[in-house]
């Protein structure tokens, strides 16, 4: 059954309601990479790393799946609620709990406190995440709504940069705590702004407008979704980047800065640096290990194994950041230099490719049925050899082409949440959301820093990446193999609940 034809204007009150979600959206980002851009300095803290008992990467790569897995969990129930009561009064607790949850973290006073602030972050971003894109879309009619979820989730790469710029300046200005601490009041407005939105009756943009009372969806609706075979091949495409994209861009800063430190060693330097500071029988055991001063170090990997290697791992715990900023020559690039390259080619590569990507979608739709699967999978499938050339390319000529990678690999996210918003009923979005945001994350971004992380460890950290990056390919070819489903499915949505509850009924009654 073909839909009504959509509305030519966005609904009342409408761009007020997307730069509202827009802030917040960025907030959000800024909130969940600012933990990437500050993990050398949490690594160093001796509250959250103790001498006796220091952190491993492995359990750094568990910053991130804490916030996701309390994310993904609670976002089953925010999306069941979001389809039954007002989504700007969920908005508005789920962004108030977790800008008090994020200043939390900068409190912490050992690893297991940070973990447990990051797991409320993820509750608070929960009642957000699936109710925010369907206001969207009972507001602005299905035409507009490719570039609209594009200006949308644009704060995807914003935010993220933001969150590397901000942690790494902050961080090594005021420390990493303070970076969370910043990162509290704004959200704090925003939230509070989200109980004066007026809410918009659900389908308004598709000419089906119902409130929630007048359709409390049934556990039949739900069960419909594995049957929208567009639904299920973006799933699958999304499930496969964010696995890769989460995994590569929380540790990418890291890697880098390992790989591009200049550190050496000499004379002055280790004497009237770090002598007071170090016992001397701890120093000679070093200065024993070295064949002579002046000693340069490849990066900042070498030099931890040979120090390790000198003086045990807890002594290295110890003493770490005296013997660091000994070695730490002028020449050598900072973290904080990295994280804002690093955030500024997120924020410029990711916004265009955002906005491009939403433009590109709507203005083939006309001619390619299936333009917003073909774009997510053919920009993919670009960006995945761009990527794997940034590992081996040294800096500069590494930040070119890393820009060119962002772009190419951001280009899907206006599309592939546009498919999301254009495939399902309008009475089950919030759920349908929260359904992807569980599958994307549980199999994505949740265990991926972490498998990266377990890998360095036995390895290396350009392992790890080669072997994750993997799920890029694949995703590319998924999404291009569902374009062929997206216009039946399109047309299908606005009205196939109540296509299915008649079907169930004259069957009842035959």
């Amino acid at each position: 059954m073909s839909s009504p034809v959509g509305v030519s204007a966005a609904l009342p009150g409408a761009r007020m309601a997307l730069m509202l979600l827009l802030a917040i959206n960025l907030m959000n980002y800024i909130d969940r990479y600012i933990i990437s851009a500050t993990l050398p300095m949490i690594e160093r803290d001796e509250a959250i790393s103790p001498a006796d008992n220091p952190i491993t990467k492995t359990q750094l790569g568990l910053l991130a799946p804490a916030f996701v897995w309390t994310y993904m969990i609670f976002s089953l129930l925010f999306g069941v609620l979001g389809d039954r009561m007002s989504r700007w009064t969920l908005v508005g607790i789920g962004v108030i709990l977790w800008s008090f949850a994020s200043g939390g973290s900068g409190l912490a006073t050992s690893f297991l406190v940070l973990l447990g602030t990051r797991c409320l972050v993820g509750i608070g971003e929960a009642a957000y995440g699936p109710t925010a894109p369907t206001l969207l879309s009972d507001l602005f009619p299905v035409e507009r709504r490719g570039f609209v979820m594009a200006l949308f989730y644009m704060a995807i790469p914003v935010g993220s940069a933001l969150g590397f710029i901000i942690g790494g300046l902050i961080g090594e200005k005021y420390g990493w705590r303070w970076a969370f601490y910043l990162a509290m009041p704004p959200g704090l407005i925003l939230g509070v702004l989200c109980f004066f939105m007026r809410e918009p009756a659900v389908g308004a943009a598709d000419k089906v407008a119902k409130s929630h009372e007048s359709h409390v969806p049934k556990w039949d609706d739900y069960r419909s979704l594995i049957r929208i075979r567009s639904y299920v091949f973006n799933s699958a495409a999304a499930t496969g980047m964010c696995f890769a994209i989460g995994g590569l861009s929380y540790w990418m800063p890291y890697y880098l800065y390992e790989r591009e430190s200049k550190l050496v060693w000499t004379e002055t330097t280790l004497n009237a640096g770090i002598k007071e500071r170090i016992p001397a029988q701890v120093m000679q055991r070093v200065q024993d290990t070295l064949p002579s001063l002046p000693y340069s170090f490849e990066n900042a990997a070498e030099f931890r194994t040979k120090v390790v290697a000198a003086i045990g791992t807890s002594e290295f715990a110890t003493y770490r950041e005296s013997l660091l900023m000994a070695a730490h020559g002028k020449d050598s690039i900072s973290l904080g230099t990295i994280n804002l390259i690093f955030g500024g080619i997120l924020a410029v590569g990711g916004l265009t490719a955002t906005l491009f990507g939403g433009y590109v979608g709507d203005w083939l739709r006309q001619k390619y049925p299936g333009s917003y699967f073909l774009v997510s999978g053919v920009s993919v499938i670009i960006g995945l050899p761009l990527f794997l050339m940034t590992l081996y390319l040294p800096l500069p000529i590494g930040w070119v082409v890393l820009f060119l990678a962002v772009f190419a690999l951001f280009v899907n996210t206006g599309p592939s949440n546009t498919i999301l918003a254009n495939v399902v009923p309008p009475s089950i979005r919030s759920s349908a959301f929260a359904i992807n945001i569980l599958l994307i994350h549980a199999l994505g971004d949740a265990i991926s820093p972490a498998i990266i992380g377990a890998i360095a460890d036995q390895a290396d950290l350009r392992t790890g990446f080669l072997l994750v990056s993997a799920m890029i390919l694949v995703s590319g070819i998924v999404w291009m193999l569902g374009a062929r489903y997206l216009q039946a499915d399109t047309e299908a949505a606005p009205t196939l609940l109540e296509a299915q509850h008649a079907n169930r009924a004259t069957a009842k009654s035959e």
